[in-house]
């Protein structure tokens, strides 16, 4: 067998390259308090420019010296463990995105989350951003007002709406109760969907959004406030999307609206 790494060779362009890594990696479901998670994974880092390749093998190795819910909640410490096996780099980047669900009373929500952290040699975190989407409904407040003037009957729309939260920190340790922030997400969110709803329970949800319609500026602002009222500690800012897919339009509506937390 030839002992001759060509990984090591000096390339034909000189060039630094930002980030090399192995990705989507699938990594085995866990569950923690109400949430499960199914993640996967992307795990990076840069490559100088008198270096051909970079040995992957490492990447997958230090991957694997984590279980599941070690990478997802201390992403920052894979981070480390790249460097450490790539003495080359000086930078490792850890993307997670997962399929996740919460338990709610007899029931189940289904959300989705994701998490970025970016990692230097000698300096630790440089940048963490996680993000959360979850899926609700709306009723229109302006085609039901309008409906009760003309008609004296509550008739409105319905669309379904994306809302999306993602925070963004900076350097040093900061620590998120995940299990509390997206159960309060999930909560302000409202209503959830329903895999299954009796006749009367499906009358019931459409009453009550009859009885609290929203615009998508409504939804965003109304999860700002959470934001603001629940995340006093957090250091960054916040950034709500609410994505609105409209019944009878042709055309969607979205609104963002950035939350300073400082």
């Amino acid at each position: 067998m030839s002992t001759r790494d060509i990984h090591d060779e000096r390339p034909a362009h000189e060039i630094y390259i930002d980030f090399v890594g192995i990705g989507w990696m699938r990594l085995p479901p866990f569950t923690w308090g109400r949430i499960t998670l199914v993640p996967v994974l992307k795990a990076y880092v840069d490559l100088p420019p008198y270096m051909r390749g970079v040995h992957l093998s490492r990447s997958y190795k230090a991957v694997r010296s984590m279980t599941s819910e070690q990478v997802y909640r201390e992403p920052e410490v894979l981070a480390e463990r790249l460097l450490s096996r790539h003495e080359y780099s000086g930078k490792a980047l850890v993307v997670l995105k997962a399929s996740g669900l919460v338990r709610e009373e007899d029931d189940y929500r289904s959300f989705e989350a994701s998490k970025r952290v970016l990692y230097a040699r000698g300096v630790g975190v440089i940048r963490r951003v996680w993000s959360y989407r979850f899926t609700t409904s709306n009723a229109c407040p302006c085609a039901l007002q309008t409906s009760l003037e003309l008609t004296g009957r509550p008739l409105t729309h319905m669309q379904r709406v994306v809302v999306e939260v993602t925070l963004r920190a900076g350097s040093g340790h900061v620590e998120v109760d995940e299990e509390a922030l997206i159960s309060g997400l999930s909560s302000v969110v409202q209503p959830s969907l329903k895999g299954y709803l009796s006749r009367v329970e499906e009358v019931e949800l459409i009453k009550g959004l009859v009885e609290r319609p929203m615009f998508v500026e409504d939804v965003v602002r109304e999860v700002a406030s959470w934001i603001r009222g629940n995340l006093k500690w957090f250091k960054g800012y916040a950034t709500v999307r609410a994505l609105s897919f409209e019944s009878i339009h042709e055309y969607n509506v979205e609104a963002i609206l950035r939350v300073e937390l400082r």
